[in-house]
């Protein structure tokens, strides 16, 4: 059930073909994305590492280090190596492992700490990060910004150079799983508002390619819409259709097209607008986990 699916404008404008994004390509001279070889359906071209540099004073932060992997480690050492920077310090936007496995082996191999939201990821001299916490890389500065929904411990780090790390608040390519039970769309979708109230800027997803300034609002604004389009096929169903178990309500909403490797994702997805929708007491559930309208 497909009909009427808000268009996302990154479509008008054309994606690079998935699979076909360089390994390390420098968005600034100071800041530079280095592919993770783990792509797959969840992980798109797979996860993105962001350094950022100060050359002048030589060094450099590393976001969402990502999974295990020697060759990613060598390409992320030898943008440094080139630059002449040392690494200080480990962000993560999130707990995920296909974003954060790696942390602390890296953390010990360059002697750096590792910050991030969950008390259980900091490591070292690392720390816990909140809403708004405010951190400068020579003359450069980083805004922590919570954007919880993905997950509960989401954030995103924005710079005075007019980007927005996202992790995976906003993907590249398509929309963001909303990891129920972790996930929470209410949530979500006050992250999406928040991030948008910041204003026009550059954003570098953890998965795909960046989003440009110039579609940044469009896109915050097709993540909403698509978020409340979902919520209307569910009542719509519901409507039309007998008490339903979330499998058949996601095989439903996404339709024969849906591949099986994206199923839980979808699921999780599915349950969460479930679970914002009988919340505002517009469907119920039953002792059988059967979902229907009140």
């Amino acid at each position: 059930m497909t009909d009427n699916e808000p268009q996302d404008p990154r479509i008008e404008v054309g994606l690079p073909p998935l699979g076909t994004l360089d390994t390390i390509t420098y968005i600034t001279d100071e800041l530079v994305r280095v592919i993770a070889p783990n792509p797959s359906p969840n992980t798109l071209d797979g996860t993105n590492t962001y350094l950022l540099m100060d050359r002048a004073g030589g060094t450099a932060l590393i976001v969402d280090p990502g999974p295990v992997s020697k060759a990613h480690f060598e390409n992320v050492k030898s943008v440094l190596d080139r630059a002449d920077v040392e690494a200080v310090g480990i962000f993560l936007t999130h707990h995920h492992l296909d974003h954060s496995e790696t942390a602390r082996l890296w953390s010990q191999e360059m002697g750096v700490g590792v910050s991030a939201f969950l008390p259980r990821l900091v490591f070292g001299v690392g720390r816990v990060l909140q809403d708004d916490d405010h951190f400068e890389l020579g003359m450069k500065k980083i805004r922590v910004v919570a954007t919880p929904g993905h997950v509960h411990d989401h954030l995103a780090f924005q710079t005075d150079s007019g980007h927005l790390l996202a992790g995976d608040h906003m993907l590249g390519r398509s929309t963001t799983v909303i990891a129920y039970p972790d996930g929470d769309l209410e949530k979500y979708l006050s992250s999406l508002i928040k991030v948008r109230k910041l204003g026009s800027q550059t954003i570098l997803p953890g998965h795909g390619p960046e989003i440009s300034e110039e579609l940044c609002d469009g896109v915050i604004d097709y993540y909403i819409t698509h978020r409340h389009h979902r919520l209307s096929q569910i009542v719509s169903i519901l409507d039309q259709e007998q008490p339903m178990h979330v499998d058949d309500l996601t095989r439903k909403i996404y339709g024969p097209e849906l591949p099986e490797t994206l199923f839980i994702p979808a699921k999780q997805s599915t349950r969460a607008s479930l679970a914002y929708l009988v919340q505002r007491e517009v469907i119920e559930v039953d002792e059988e986990e059967r979902y229907g309208l009140i």
